[in-house]
């Protein structure tokens, strides 16, 4: 079925009709059109050879000296009708030119009015997309302040527009910005940018009543998120351990079990007094100690774990405890168009019947106190404690 084209002159028209909708544009094409028909009036009148307003064009310059009140004085009417004119030209411009600052003005406070109520569309790319909000969500900006220069950071959630600004204001060394409305909305997410965005870390929301409507909202947000962009790297926290898996299937390239550790933490009071202080010292930014990805030299690769230890702390003051290496593979989205083509949805539905999976993402794996002899490669990565003070 052919699809509706408006015709050029209905094109036209709609074009012309937004123009006069806007007062701004109405204003300006009013002060050309009034500084056009005060040319063409004062020329009438000043016929004259002593007149300095020989012609249109002069005429023209004169009315918008005049318009504008800044008055050159290089051209000047001398006749009874031209004055007249000149004195009808600067008082009206007087008035239209403080109607067109007030209009101006009027447009930006509103864009900010709407900016901190989260209404206006977030135009920058590479950012970090918060959706949803708990107390966890003041350390995540922090961290990302830390680690990043300047973050760029849009906050998704329902929260009162006051809050979210507060919030912000708090923030200086981050660019941030807010858009209000339910994050699993594909209107509110195309708001926030979603499809140029680098990350998205969606957190149990704190507006629901039960942890399992903010698992349920969780879910939802990483289905219409990773249908809208698939290659997005995206974080999710789990409340019920048991919705991890859901998330896992909705694509979620990580998931974060709220809790998770509680229990044993407490259990390690009891058993080995003393540790669980250290673990909260590397996991926060109060006694700098932190856990840290380090990149490995490439004059260092090919040591043994032994070698690599002492060379980070006698370089560069870090304890190396173990080795990342992230292993690469191609997805299925990798291969096909992000257009839904008859070829590719063909080749989608036979991979879903056959029950098969193309490849998995993109999965870093670990080893932490790996033996003395082993010995690194290229795409290794250190894992260390590194005090940044």
């Amino acid at each position: 079925m052919k699809k509706y084209q408006p015709s050029l002159r209905k094109k036209i028209k709609r074009f012309a009709l937004e123009i006069y909708k806007n007062t701004i544009i109405r204003l300006i094409a009013g002060i050309l059109l009034m500084a056009v028909a005060s040319s063409l009036a004062v020329n009438i009148f000043e016929e004259t050879p002593e007149s300095s307003i020989q012609n249109i064009w002069q005429g023209i310059w004169w009315a918008f000296v005049s318009l504008t009140t800044t008055g050159y004085g290089d051209f000047t009417p001398i006749t009874l009708g031209g004055r007249i004119i000149g004195v009808i030209v600067m008082i009206t411009g007087m008035a239209v030119i403080s109607l067109l600052t007030a209009t101006i003005s009027s447009v930006f406070i509103e864009k900010q009015i709407r900016k901190g109520q989260g209404l206006e569309n977030v135009r920058v790319k590479d950012h970090f997309v918060i959706c949803g909000w708990n107390f966890n969500v003041e350390n995540v900006i922090l961290t990302l302040e830390k680690e990043i220069d300047n973050p760029k950071i849009v906050l998704v959630n329902s929260c009162e527009s006051v809050k979210m600004m507060n919030i912000i204001s708090h923030h200086k060394n981050a660019e941030m910005y807010f858009v209000a409305g339910d994050f699993t909305n594909e209107a509110m997410l195309e708001k926030a940018n979603i499809k140029h965005a680098q990350s998205v870390i969606i957190v149990a929301d704190v507006n629901e009543l039960t942890s399992n409507k903010a698992d349920e909202k969780t879910i939802i947000a990483t289905l219409a998120i990773k249908n809208m962009h698939p290659k997005v790297r995206l974080y999710a926290q789990a409340v019920n351990p048991d919705n991890a898996a859901h998330l896992q299937r909705a694509k979620a390239d990580d998931v974060v079990i709220s809790d998770k550790y509680s229990g044993f933490l407490l259990a390690m009071h009891v058993t080995n007094p003393g540790i669980p202080r250290v673990i909260d010292e590397l996991l926060s930014f109060e006694y700098g100690n932190e856990i840290v990805r380090m990149e490995i030299p490439d004059e260092w690769v090919g040591k043994t774990f032994e070698e690599l230890a002492r060379l980070f702390k006698a370089q560069k003051d870090a304890i190396l405890f173990g080795i990342g290496r992230e292993t690469k593979s191609v997805a299925l989205h990798d291969l096909l168009s992000d257009n839904d083509s008859y070829l590719d949805v063909f080749i989608r539905q036979k991979l879903q019947e056959s029950g098969r999976k193309f490849s998995e993402e993109n999965r870093m794996t670990f080893r932490i106190n790996p033996p003395q002899d082993y010995r690194t490669e290229p795409n290794d990565i250190a894992i260390a404690i590194f005090d940044k003070f």
